[in-house]
């Protein structure tokens, strides 16, 4: 399971704050923390900084490989930003990400040959997210046609189905599930990923409803998560459902985890 941690991203105000004010220490211990926590990537988001986002981008990459030795995934929505972002950093980065819209697939593409990063993509295209896990698996096959004709391997691709909000959308999970589990039926050797936080925006109980989503996302054959990784819950529940679905014979991660003493 690839941990991908999200708490470097600028729609949190503390972040947004360090990041205009370069703060470095603050920053170099966040990124620390989460890859002590297990972290395989560190997502850097400097999106709400605006026009500022490419100098930031220009700042931060090189220092957070730096302090905290891990490959990052760079969340942003501008290609320019995006090429900035690539140009600095070292060995291959996550993209973050491709979607099926027409125009960031003209934008994207020759960044992705240039600097071959692995990739994240995203189930929507011009008509909007993918409504069901047909259309989802469609936009998936199309998408990963094409990063493979750019040199990608399929194990360098992570499909993200998409999680929705709960709060807005009482059959996200349910749809989400079945997404999951189409794509891998249906593209064996490309790798998945969510954003566990999204089930459960403007709900009670985050933390409950993102681990929750994460043990049946396991099952189902989920690879990679974004998430925060600082969650010892979550952590805990990924362990054991590591162990119960066979993928940790040795009992490693759940001893380790629990041998771990809570943060705070």
């Amino acid at each position: 399971m690839v941990i991908i941690g999200e708490r470097l991203n600028s729609s949190r105000p503390a972040v947004r704050n360090a990041l205009a004010k370069k703060d470095k220490p603050y920053l170099v211990e966040q990124a620390k923390l989460q890859v002590l926590a297990g972290a395989g990537y560190l997502d850097i988001n400097a999106a709400a900084l605006l026009e500022k986002e490419k100098e930031t981008l220009r700042w931060i990459v090189p220092l957070l490989q730096e302090a905290a030795g891990v490959h990052l995934s760079i969340d942003t929505s501008d290609p320019g930003a995006m090429e900035v972002a690539l140009r600095v950093h070292r060995g291959r980065a996550l993209l973050n990400s491709l979607s099926g819209k027409k125009k960031k697939v003209e934008r994207l593409l020759p960044l992705i040959k240039k600097y071959h990063p692995r990739v994240i993509v995203l189930c929507l295209d011009d008509c909007g997210p993918a409504p069901t896990p047909d259309r989802a698996l469609a936009i998936a096959r199309r998408l990963a046609g094409l990063l493979l004709r750019q040199g990608l391997e399929l194990e360098d691709i992570f499909v993200d189905p998409l999680v929705h909000s709960a709060a807005t959308d009482r059959e996200a999970a349910i749809r989400f599930l079945a997404s999951l589990n189409r794509i891998k039926e249906r593209l064996p050797g490309i790798k998945t990923v969510a954003g566990l936080s999204n089930i459960s925006f403007g709900l009670p109980h985050r933390r409950l409803l993102n681990r929750t989503l994460l043990v049946l996302a396991l099952e189902a054959g989920l690879e990679a998560a974004i998430c925060d990784p600082l969650d010892r819950e979550l952590r805990m529940a990924l362990a054991a459902a590591e162990v119960l679905l066979g993928r940790d014979f040795s009992w490693r991660r759940f001893y380790r985890q629990a041998s771990k003493k809570p943060e705070g």
